[in-house]
């Protein structure tokens, strides 16, 4: 049961299997933020056993002890960490699609693929965030559902773009007093500054 794991072990250990499998250099990626040569790859680490295991306690850590029906993210490459997070605090999971869904009712279409309804209270869980973009898109969804966001948890910030100053901002402007916790910034996992 994770309220036994050590916290910090759990941590140390997810740090290093981001620092091994998913921080690539000296290459050619495209982000939301421009084109970098130095990215994080987060797959590398959400579908691998390890990668879900360790990130799913992380994440579960810091939604463990709020109030909410579900926990979801901005695409379908963390839902592994997401459902991983969800089965032990024993709530639902939601994700938000990169396209609109057209098959179903084609009076409700939705971009949301969940059970969760108006007045539901979720986190929302980022993998690794830029520009803030895709955080921003799903904390809109979120509130034209009527849902209530309790918190927001980044696993990286690539302290490129702006993202956390960004979504911050998208919070104030929506009169949104939801708290963004950050587990590992790019100075935590590399000494390398961000490359744009």
């Amino acid at each position: 049961m994770v309220e036994d794991t050590d916290l910090p072990a759990v941590k140390q250990q997810l740090k290093e299997l981001i620092q091994q499998r998913a921080y690539k250099k000296n290459s050619v990626f495209k982000t939301p933020s421009g084109v970098v040569s130095t990215f994080f790859d987060f797959l590398e680490v959400s579908l691998k056993h390890k990668g879900i295991q360790l990130a799913g306690e992380v994440v579960y850590n810091e939604i463990k002890d709020l109030d909410i029906h579900a926990v979801g993210g901005p695409s379908h490459g963390i839902v592994s960490i997401l459902c991983r997070a969800a089965f032990l605090k024993e709530i639902g999971v939601f994700y938000i699609r990169d396209s609109i869904k057209k098959e179903g009712n084609i009076h409700a279409p939705k971009w949301i693929e969940s059970r969760i309804k108006g007045g539901d209270r979720v986190a929302i869980v980022g993998d690794v965030v830029s520009s803030g973009s895709q955080i921003n898109r799903a904390v809109q969804q979120v509130m034209q559902l009527g849902g209530e966001i309790k918190k927001i948890v980044i696993i990286i910030d690539t302290q490129e773009g702006d993202g956390i100053e960004k979504i911050q901002q998208f919070l104030r402007t929506n009169m949104l007093d939801v708290p963004v916790k950050v587990i590992f910034t790019r100075d935590d996992l590399t000494t390398e500054s961000p490359s744009l």
